[in-house]
């Protein structure tokens, strides 16, 4: 019979794939192979007995394949290339909350996460006083009240994801007042009298009860004003409000008699008698404000 001429290669002698896809690549050769082998075959791939050479690479590099063909005439071989590429990678997805909220003054955190391992982070319209770093951290002590839109983004090699998150920033917290004026005051019927109610943190408004007849409290201003027409001890709460609460106090008034109500020494209602009762007054007052 005619000798027969040995297996001469004739696919590709290079080919490419992808680590985690599907590959194949089929060995071909002239005068009809009956076998074929293949070495140095990247991770994941295998030779059948038809020449295919098929598998999901594991590894990403290069590798320098020898492919044999072999008939009853003898070996035919030759080298064939294979690059396989990183598996791709897909963008970030952000994953984390849509809304967050922090306080004038207070220190305010917030993590940005996402899928697909991103490899840097960024925010844009930030309030003031807050910051992204490389992590993906907003942080920071904001300056101002208000309701932000935020962008913020993740990147990796597979692209960047982004999302908005609505940052609000409350105003700061506000302290009750404190009243500070003082714990007594005195007065003459038929004389105009004045007391100021002052108190700390800024109060937006005032209220005085049980005061002595004839005088009346300015709610806006706090000013206690008048003319007393009966003489007596009254024992006054007055308060001051602002958007952080109400502080009270008791406030001791003495409307003493006039001086022509007097009549000399003897009913001296303006003298030691009145003096005695302011001096109760005003333990009394001191000892209910040490209580309350």
């Amino acid at each position: 019979p005619a000798a027969v001429a040995a297996p001469v290669i004739t696919s590709a002698t290079t080919a490419a794939g992808t680590v985690g896809a599907a590959f194949t690549y089929q060995i071909t050769a002239s005068n009809t192979p009956i076998s074929f082998t293949a070495t140095g075959l990247p991770a994941g791939l295998a030779v059948n007995a038809t020449g295919l050479i098929s598998g999901t690479p594991t590894a990403a590099g290069a590798s320098t394949v020898t492919v044999a063909a072999t008939n009853a005439g003898g070996t035919g071989s030759a080298t064939v290339t294979l690059t396989i590429a990183p598996a791709a990678v897909a963008a970030p997805v952000i994953t984390s909350a849509t809304t967050a909220a922090g306080t004038v003054g207070v220190v305010f955190a917030y993590q940005i996460t996402a899928s697909n391992t991103p490899t840097s982070f960024s925010a844009s319209r930030l309030p003031a006083g807050l910051v992204v770093n490389a992590t993906g951290l907003i942080s920071g002590t904001p300056t101002a009240a208000g309701a932000s839109t935020v962008t913020m983004s993740a990147t990796n090699a597979g692209g960047t994801g982004s999302a908005t998150v609505t940052l609000t920033i409350a105003p700061a917290a506000v302290a009750a007042p404190v009243i500070t004026s003082a714990a007594t005051a005195a007065g003459t019927v038929g004389a105009a009298f004045t007391y100021q109610i002052t108190a700390s943190n800024t109060p937006t408004a005032f209220t005085a009860t049980g005061l002595p007849a004839g005088l009346a409290v300015n709610t806006t201003t706090g000013l206690i004003s008048g003319t007393p027409t009966t003489a007596g001890a009254s024992t006054v709460t007055v308060t001051a409000t602002n958007a952080g609460g109400t502080g009270s106090a008791v406030v001791g008034i003495l409307v003493a008699g006039s001086a022509s109500a007097s009549g000399g020494s003897g009913s001296n209602k303006c003298g030691l008698g009145g003096s005695l009762s302011l001096v109760v007054v005003a333990l009394l007052a001191f000892r209910r404000r040490r209580e309350s």
